[in-house]
């Protein structure tokens, strides 16, 4: 074997006394575990382990072990052991839901039976044992890591405050702290609040600007701000990021890794670029408006400072709080800058006297003439046949400037492709009360006739 190349493990039907069902593990080993025979590793354990270094059923990958040879080689990171730990499917919503106060799990949009502190002690009794017997790694909470994605998020977050006796650096994409039901906008918790600081050297929180009502940043950032009151550090210890473009899927989880893992385990290096990003427009009556002042580092880390120096041009018109936060005081325009370590960015924004908090859409989307009439129809919400005619529709009010990257899909796993057979991916952001008209071209069951 090639002395710099990094090696995947899988270890088959793992079984679990606690949860009493088996899975695959997958272990990545970094470059140098074969031949240095006595060095010890700090360990990573990720949760959907399935989609970590293999493509999902979506085709995509986080392709982890892609970005850790690229950060080790570039001496960024240290070497450390990567842990995928599959989920079970159907079981994956219980396995990742504790039942703690808080946690509104009877509310959520499926039904779920908590067995968060099972696949807790599955992973610490369980599985890291076996790890630290088989492999050579540093034990000890300050060189093991857990991450995690969407229900993964959450569960990283209960399980890392629950026992930072064990893990010492947490990496939270994503979480699904909240359900938010799509038609009502109703939200539901589903997270326990921790009253006291945990030794917990680093914890990545980060979303998308694309994710809709699934993850919203109103709801990661309360989480972000609840830690940051407790003592840990902002923008050092607990590091947060809000990327604008970013949707709810592995390939955009895959391309900010490099963030998360050089918090844990590297060293994020000088500032060399900053940039502010947030509306144009802001009201006096309205939402809550922050604004997200980005940092990127020679090392490619990048984060959302949860803390900076604002200087308003014209402060008669509006305060900016150090958390970014935008307080609109009088109609007009004025210019906000930031500074963070020696680096400016700017922007404009302008004030009104009122902006709704949410906006509607009125979605109309034509199917093909063979559609089953009796199938189930969504965008990211449900739709409703049309009598007579190939026509579905829907009305909703969604936050404002809320944005969704979506397909038209049916109730029976069939969506929209193009007429090459490729799925079609839309986006769509709440800006203004509008129509939407949508014509699906072809389903992906259609036979071709080439």
């Amino acid at each position: 074997m090639h002395k710099n190349k990094s090696s995947i493990l899988k270890v088959e039907n793992f079984y679990s006394v606690h949860l009493d069902n088996t899975r695959d593990l997958f272990v990545y080993l970094p470059p140098s575990y074969r031949w240095d025979q006595a060095k010890r590793y700090p360990v990573l354990y990720m949760h959907d382990g399935q989609n970590i270094f293999h493509p999902a059923f979506n085709g995509y990958s986080w392709n982890v072990h892609e970005t850790a040879d690229r950060l080790i080689q570039s001496g960024l990171m240290e070497e450390i052991i990567v842990v995928g730990i599959p989920n079970r499917g159907v079981e994956r919503a219980d396995e990742f839901t504790h039942e703690l106060e808080g946690v509104l799990y009877s509310s959520d949009k499926v039904r779920i039976q908590p067995k968060g502190q099972l696949y807790e002690r599955f992973i610490i009794e369980e599985i890291k044992p076996y790890i630290d017997a088989l492999f050579r790694t540093k034990p000890g909470p300050e060189h093991t890591g857990l991450m995690g994605s969407s229900r993964g998020g959450q569960v990283t977050y209960h399980i890392g405050f629950r026992r930072p006796d064990i893990f010492g650096k947490l990496a939270i994409l994503s979480p699904y702290f909240y359900y938010v039901d799509p038609v009502t906008l109703e939200e539901y918790r589903q997270y326990h609040t921790f009253d006291k600081k945990q030794p917990i050297s680093r914890i990545w929180i980060d979303l998308g600007g694309r994710e809709g009502t699934l993850i919203m940043e109103k709801h990661v950032r309360e989480v972000a701000e609840q830690l940051a009151f407790l003592g840990y550090e902002a923008d050092d210890e607990l590091m947060y990021f809000f990327d604008p473009e970013a949707a709810h899927v592995e390939k955009d989880w895959a391309a900010r890794l490099a963030s998360p893992l050089l918090h844990l385990f590297g060293a994020k290096g000088q500032a060399r670029s900053l940039s502010l990003q947030g509306w144009d427009e802001v009201g006096i009556r309205g939402p809550l408006y922050r604004l997200n002042p980005i940092a990127e580092f020679d090392s490619g880390l990048k984060l959302s400072l949860l803390r900076a120096a604002y200087r308003v041009e014209d402060p008669r018109i509006v305060e900016v709080q150090e958390d970014g936060t935008v307080v609109a005081k009088e109609e007009g325009e004025t210019t906000v800058t930031v500074n963070y370590r020696g680096l400016e960015a700017a922007i404009s924004i302008r004030v009104v006297k009122e902006l709704k908090e949410r906006a509607a859409l009125d979605l109309t989307v034509h199917v093909p003439p063979h559609t089953p009439e009796t199938v189930s129809l969504y965008a990211w919400f449900p739709l409703s046949k049309q009598p007579e005619a190939p026509v579905y529709s829907g009305r909703l009010e969604l936050p404002l400037h809320s944005e969704f990257v979506y397909q038209i899909s049916r109730a029976d796993g069939v969506a929209e492709t193009d007429q090459a057979g490729n799925p079609v991916v839309r986006h769509y952001r709440a800006e203004t009360d509008s129509r939407l008209e949508l014509t699906v071209e072809r389903w992906s069951n259609d036979i071709r006739e080439d």
